[in-house]
């Protein structure tokens, strides 16, 4: 399970694997990892400040669970049996429902339910990473977007050939984009997954369908691409737009 999630600690934004999630529904927790601080967070999916709408701190854009196992009652014997035995509080976990390197390490759920950020040299759990990792080519910074704009030629003199659009039924939201840019660089596939808007506006009678430039823009709250080049994301631009919390893409043809 991928995610894109806004820290307990400092409310940054960070991208991550989820490596156990800890209860269900609005009490749900996902443990996942802070690249940038080197350490093992956890997260409420629901910010109990904020009663509005932006109170929901997980989005999920992969929902792939492989390799997860569920763990009930007998689970939370042994949790209060660890915790007798080494005199610590007992904490609130009721279900736990993730990687079991993680979740059958008493001390490490004990530690970061009470602190909510472990160090992770502290106990010896493997890093994930992404299944597709090395199908497909992430667009995770403004540098990893600059390097495709370049290879793409900024989409100068592509067409947009198909789109595919599904939605699946955790929610879960994702367009895959096919361009054809033979005469620079060949045909990419780009999925944007765990999408927020989607826009697509045909070429008018008078034109012709080449794109002549585009934006393709990464910040905290995801990445923006529209048919155009504009200075900054522009949810009004009156063209093309796709907004979504996470872009992959990969080469179709061997031009």
């Amino acid at each position: 399970m991928y995610v894109r999630a806004v820290s307990n600690i400092d409310r940054s934004i960070l991208s991550s694997m989820v490596y156990a999630r800890i209860n269900q529904g609005c009490y749900a927790k996902y443990i996942i990892y802070n690249k940038w601080k080197k350490t093992f967070e956890l997260v409420d999916y629901m910010d109990k400040i904020v009663s509005d709408d932006r109170n929901i701190r997980v989005r999920i854009i992969q929902p792939d669970t492989d390799g997860f196992k569920e763990y009930g009652n007998s689970m939370h014997l042994k949790l209060k049996k660890y915790c007798d035995d080494n005199d610590l509080e007992v904490p609130d976990v009721k279900v736990l429902y993730g990687y079991p390197d993680v979740c059958e390490n008493y001390a490490f759920i004990c530690d970061i339910m009470a602190d909510r950020s472990v160090p992770e040299d502290r106990y010896p759990i493997r890093k994930r990473d992404l299944p597709d990792a090395n199908e497909w080519h992430y667009i995770r910074t403004s540098e990893d977007a600059n390097e495709f704009m370049n290879l793409f030629a900024g989409f100068h003199d592509s067409y947009l050939r198909k789109v595919t659009y599904d939605e699946s039924e955790d929610g879960t939201k994702k367009a895959n984009v096919i361009f054809d840019n033979s005469c620079w660089f060949g045909i990419a596939e780009l999925c944007f997954e765990g999408v927020q808007f989607l826009k697509i506006v045909p070429a008018g009678e008078s034109y012709t369908n080449e794109i002549y430039s585009a934006t393709l823009h990464v910040d905290e709250n995801g990445v923006f691409w529209a048919d155009e080049y504009l200075e900054k994301p522009d949810m009004s631009f009156e063209g093309s737009i796709i907004r979504a919390l996470s872009l992959k893409w990969k080469k179709l043809d061997d031009k």
